[in-house]
């Protein structure tokens, strides 16, 4: 012991991951790594025990993953939760056709599931592998005359690997259709512990917007279309499937000027979860592009969908869905 037992006696390191061992203390002696945020007491049990305790002064480490790669399991963790987002689908692109004709808009991708498990730190392996899930891409403008719009690609699957075999996975959302004679179909949402919300179809005049539900990303709203009486429409809004107080607003023509469009919106992220972009809106005549549809946010928005056209113009191209992400919130 000590000669002065009211002594205070400690060490410190700032390297990153040293921790002492009971030769390298004194009972009672207090050491700190201020690096990891970590203290460390020498304990003496009658005579019988000396032992070094570690009194960590993290409560959670939270490690966030745009990329895939590996997570290394800390020293010291009790327990793990991860949380997965899949990618959103990308919006599908509108029809470019004649007049009177059905210019259908493209539809809105589906947002990306989420997963969220709870693990014993011992039951995770001491590095993991894990995949975050791409984002859909648009489906590209349609240049030629009388051809069906494109539709917007998959987002990819997030997940963990244990053992080499996946343990935890959150699906990405599905890509909008293609605009037709007919409005393209709404990506499908994600799957698993909550389903990403399904973008909206698209229009053969005004696109759909998306609802409000218990989901995980949002889905893109429905590119607008322009029916066979030359009557144009609005994009679809993506609303928020979880915060009522937000929209993507689709896009429409401004005060009826020939190729003038109150601007699409993209959506926004909040917390984990992004919501899906607005759908583009439709103007028939005047050799007017198309409009896109709008970004789907981090995390696993999907895109809007893009607007039918007349022949001699581009049609709306579809908006891109957003990549997932990959979160262990480590508990000590």
């Amino acid at each position: 012991m000590p000669a002065n037992p009211y002594q205070l006696l400690h060490l410190r390191s700032g390297i990153a991951g040293l921790a002492p061992v009971v030769g390298d203390m004194q009972i009672g002696q207090i050491a700190l790594n201020y690096y990891d945020g970590a203290l460390f007491i020498k304990t003496y049990q009658g005579g019988i025990t000396e032992s070094v305790i570690r009194i960590d002064g993290r409560k959670t480490q939270l490690d966030v993953y745009t990329t895939s790669g590996t997570w290394t399991k800390p020293d010291g963790a009790a327990l793990v939760e991860v949380i997965l987002v899949g990618g959103g689908g990308g919006g599908g692109s509108g029809r470019q056709g004649a007049t009177a004709t059905i210019r259908g808009g493209g539809g809105g991708g589906g947002g990306g599931g989420m997963s969220r498990r709870l693990y014993a730190a011992s039951a995770l392996e001491a590095a993991v592998a894990f995949t975050v899930g791409a984002g859909g891409a648009g489906g590209a403008a349609v240049g030629t005359s009388s051809t069906n719009g494109a539709g917007g690609g998959v987002g990819g699957g997030s997940h963990i690997e244990g053992s080499g075999y996946q343990i935890q996975r959150a699906a990405g959302g599905s890509g909008g259709g293609g605009g037709s004679t007919a409005g393209g179909s709404g990506g499908a949402g994600g799957l698993f512990e909550t389903i990403g919300q399904s973008g909206g179809a698209g229009g053969t005049r005004n696109g759909t917007s998306t609802g409000i539900g218990n989901f995980a990303a949002g889905g893109g709203g429905g590119g607008g279309g322009i029916n066979a009486g030359g009557l144009y429409g609005v994009g679809g809004s993506s609303l928020s499937p979880y915060w009522t107080n937000y929209a993507a607003a689709g896009g429409e023509v401004l005060n009826d000027d020939p190729c003038e469009f109150e601007p699409v919106g993209d959506g926004l992220t909040v917390g984990w979860l992004g919501t899906g972009g607005g759908g583009g809106g439709s103007w028939d005549g005047d050799a007017c592009a198309g409009q896109a549809g709008g970004l789907g946010a981090l995390y696993g928005g999907g895109g809007g969908g893009g607007a039918g056209t007349l022949n001699g113009a581009a049609s709306g191209a579809g908006g891109a869905g957003a990549s997932g992400v990959v979160v262990f919130v480590t508990m000590f």
